[in-house]
């Protein structure tokens, strides 16, 4: 079993030495996210009236993101359609998918007039051409497409016709600020969505902007793989991504918007991230985040749908600010769980340890090839009793979507728990937290992985990111540490990806 380098062992909580990764340059830009909650049910309504409450909504909030001065604005997964799309057969899901034209293609004025009657496979389209002509906006939206084929025949973008007669996919359209449709991105990692393909060929789909910058497009669980972006990223030199999602949050390491700004921190990336909202069912939160951390998110049951807008890029006059209003994060954590599901990472298998409060500590765990250090100092009033933090550790695989991938992590975390029962970790009734006075987290992860930097409070916020200092040692270890007391701390970790080793069935 491979052990943490002796040096390791010699860290003080401040005193070493770090390169922080660097922040990107790009254009300045006022970016805009919409955290939607749709309307409309796709089993009591017909396609075009579905599809049409949304247009409408989405026109609106168009609008309101242009008068902000906004550059471009982003819609999320399932947002035109309502997720309930994904629960139908293809063939019944198949008159809500529109068919979209050759890229570089618009509308006619005469169209956006009203003055044209529009086939109710191509309203969408059609409406959101309109709305970014109108609005001199970019605007990113999901939707289900539909191909139409022969049965059997194979063609070269899009391998053998299904016997349904149609490729159907998952994709992100964009348009520019005349309304021209220049991008088309097809989702390539699918999550329990039957109705859908993934394509036979990874889309790696870059679109220009005249505010110089480059984005790379992908859609929800594509975050946790290698392609598209991480291509995207390394041989293209792509920096800046949109990213629709319906994310349902998972505890204590993968909320939608841990995962959002993890994501951008490590790879000194900007994300526009626009998230679903349907709290019942664990899907809240949405940002934009850039080397930094969060320039600008929210993550609130209460707060339906929401437009979030920051600017993007080298301008100091938009100082980093948390979008959710304040009363919203003031609710006690007994309520946090109702309306806003959870799913909960399975425990039982990490390697974990008690945490003890007092002095200043050292605790050193391993499992299997990945092994742990943290240096530590936990301070409990003396008059009170506090609820305790264990340290994790896990070097294995999940099997995630419904047994479609397999995955590889590594992880390191510090998750605060009730008691010693590991599966009482990270859960509402965990409210009398101690102050982690310090904390120097680090372990030996393979340099063939991605280390992502989580963090969440009690409130499912995220902690202030200047509180985490991310770093990378000369030897390849990567840790966290703390720059100023966390006094309601949830779980921090360091989410270790090893995408070479991924058992992939797209």
């Amino acid at each position: 079993m491979n052990r943490l380098p002796n040096r390791l062992l010699l860290h003080v909580f401040f005193g070493v030495l770090f390169a922080k990764l660097p922040a990107i340059e790009a254009g300045s830009y006022k970016a805009a996210v919409i955290e939607y909650s749709p309307t409309g049910s796709v089993f009591s309504q017909t396609p075009a009236e579905v599809l049409g409450q949304n247009l409408n909504n989405y026109n609106q909030l168009i609008l309101e993101a242009a008068s902000l001065g906004a550059d471009i604005i982003v819609f999320p997964e399932y947002g035109l359609t309502t997720l309930t799309l994904s629960s139908l057969s293809r063939l019944a899901a198949r008159p809500f998918l529109q068919q979209f034209p050759s890229i570089n293609t618009s509308v006619s004025q005469i169209s956006c007039d009203g003055n044209k009657t529009v086939p109710d496979n191509e309203i969408v389209f059609t409406g959101l051409s309109c709305y970014a002509r109108r609005n001199a906006i970019y605007v990113v939206a999901n939707v289900g497409e539909i191909v139409v084929c022969i049965s059997g025949q194979n063609d070269t973008e899009n391998g053998v016709c299904p016997e349904d007669g149609a490729y159907q996919y998952s994709s992100n359209v964009v348009f520019d600020r005349n309304g021209v449709l220049i991008a088309r991105y097809r989702k390539t990692h699918l999550f329990l969505e039957p109705l859908f393909q993934a394509p036979i060929i990874t889309d790696l789909t870059v679109f220009p902007t005249d505010f110089g910058v480059n984005f790379g497009l992908m859609t929800c669980f594509d975050i946790m793989f290698y392609e598209p972006a991480l291509t995207l990223y390394y041989e293209q030199g792509v920096k800046n991504f949109i990213f629709p999602t319906a994310w349902v949050d998972e505890l204590p390491f993968l909320t939608a918007i841990q995962k959002q700004e993890a994501w951008a921190r490590f790879l000194g990336a900007t994300l526009l991230a626009s998230n679903y909202h349907l709290p019942a069912n664990g899907q809240i939160g949405s940002g934009i985040y850039d080397a930094a951390g969060a320039i600008s998110y929210i993550s609130s049951s209460d707060s339906g749908t929401r437009i979030v807008v920051a600017q993007v890029g080298n301008n100091e006059d938009s100082p980093r600010r948390e979008v959710c209003p304040k009363e919203t994060l003031q609710n006690s954590t007994t309520r946090w769980m109702e309306p806003h599901g959870m799913l909960y990472e399975d425990l039982t298998d990490y390697s974990s340890m008690e945490l003890t409060p007092g002095v200043a500590q050292t605790a050193f765990l391993c499992h299997d090839d990945l092994c742990c250090q943290l240096n530590y100092s936990i301070s409990c009033p003396s008059n009170e009793i506090c609820d305790q933090y264990r340290l994790f550790t896990y070097s294995g695989f999940r099997t995630l979507g419904g047994g479609v991938y397999t995955v590889s992590i590594q992880l390191c975390g510090v998750v605060a728990c009730t008691d010693q029962n590991v599966q009482n970790c990270a859960k509402p009734d965990v409210i009398h937290l101690a102050q982690i006075d310090a904390l120097d987290l680090s372990g030996n992860f393979s340099s063939a992985r991605q280390v992502y930097p989580t963090s969440i409070t009690k409130e499912l916020q995220l902690l202030p990111a200047e509180s985490l200092d991310l770093n990378i040692y000369g030897d390849g270890a990567i840790g966290l540490i703390a720059s100023l007391p966390l006094s309601d701390a949830l779980a921090i970790g360091l989410y270790g990806r090893a995408y070479s080793k991924d058992i992939d069935r797209k």
